[in-house]
């Protein structure tokens, strides 16, 4: 408190101050301009006119009359300069009391200086505490700002991706439900294709069976021991018989074909013949084909094994 009183007495000294010089300089303008101008001083000048006739013997030859000349204007008079008015000399009282007054009004004057500076200091201080604080504020606002801008774009990005996600959620769902159903129906339909499949194939196991057993029957059988007769006869009629080819010959072979009686493949089996014999052999088979048929279908064989043994 004491600091603040000293600022705002010296603030109020300083001014008092500065009011007394100006109105002290108002008043001595004012004297000034209402003291009168001094008189002016004429001078005084004594001349003699010399006829220029009453000389004209001793100046020797008679110069030219001299025109007359014009009088110079006469100037307005200038006005003297006021001598500087010396303020009386003070008494020795006096002068002290002066001086003491002035060492006051100098140091009022200096103290009010000082005062002023300190205060500008402060104000200045003040002020750049202010524009900091101002600047703080600008920047804490536009930091909230961004940060704010920051969680809403980050708020929405994450919504927009949970439901990116949801929908991908849904989607695989579907996907899956559909995927199980389609396979459990894959897997209803291929339990329904084996159960038929088992059923048919039951069904051509017992034909098959019953079909083997018949040819079983019918091979066993003197129709199937004539069939094969036959057969062994026509590629018998159809053999080009080898020079190699010696007596007693007896060769076993085996013949594939198809329904018809055409020959498909043709192999010797255990023969005593040579080389030349076995291939002799597979070329009347060949040759003989298409080979005779069953009297009944149920002796037909696609694979035949007929025993070769020409009558020598």
């Amino acid at each position: 408190m004491s600091s603040k009183s000293t600022l705002k007495g010296g603030s109020l000294a300083l001014s008092i101050g500065a009011h007394l010089l100006v109105v002290a300089a108002l008043l001595l303008g004012l004297w000034e301009w209402q003291a009168p101008p001094p008189p002016l001083q004429r001078l005084a000048i004594e001349a003699t006119i010399v006829d220029p006739r009453s000389v004209q013997g001793l100046t020797g030859p008679q110069l030219p009359e001299p025109q007359p000349v014009a009088p110079e204007p006469e100037l307005p008079p200038q006005p003297t300069p006021t001598p500087p008015v010396e303020p009386p000399a003070p008494k020795p009282d006096q002068r002290i009391a002066q001086e003491k007054s002035q060492r006051e009004q100098a140091e009022k004057a200096e103290q009010a200086r000082k005062t002023k500076a300190a205060a500008d200091k402060i104000a200045s201080e003040k002020a750049v505490r202010e524009k900091a604080a101002q600047e703080k504020a600008v920047k804490d606002k536009a930091a909230k700002e961004k940060t704010a801008k920051e969680q809403a774009e980050k708020a929405a990005r994450d919504k927009a991706d949970k439901e990116r996600k949801d929908k991908a959620d849904r989607e695989k769902a579907l996907h899956d439900k559909a995927l199980a159903e389609e396979k459990a129906e894959a897997e209803r339909q291929k339990a329904v294709r084996e159960s038929e499949l088992r059923a048919r194939l039951a069904v051509e196991e017992q034909q098959l069976a019953a079909q083997a057993a018949a040819q079983a029957a019918a091979r066993n059988s003197a129709a199937m021991a004539q069939y094969q007769e036959q057969i062994r006869a026509r590629i018998e009629r159809a053999w080009i018989r080898p020079a190699s080819a010696r007596t007693g010959l007896r060769c076993e072979v085996r013949i594939t074909q198809v329904p018809g009686g055409e020959v498909v493949g043709v192999k010797v089996g255990t023969c005593n013949g040579d080389e030349s014999v076995r291939q002799s052999i597979e070329a009347a088979a060949y040759r003989a084909s298409p080979l005779p048929l069953p009297p009944d279908q149920a002796l037909f064989d696609r694979n035949l094994v007929v025993t070769f043994r020409p009558q020598d």
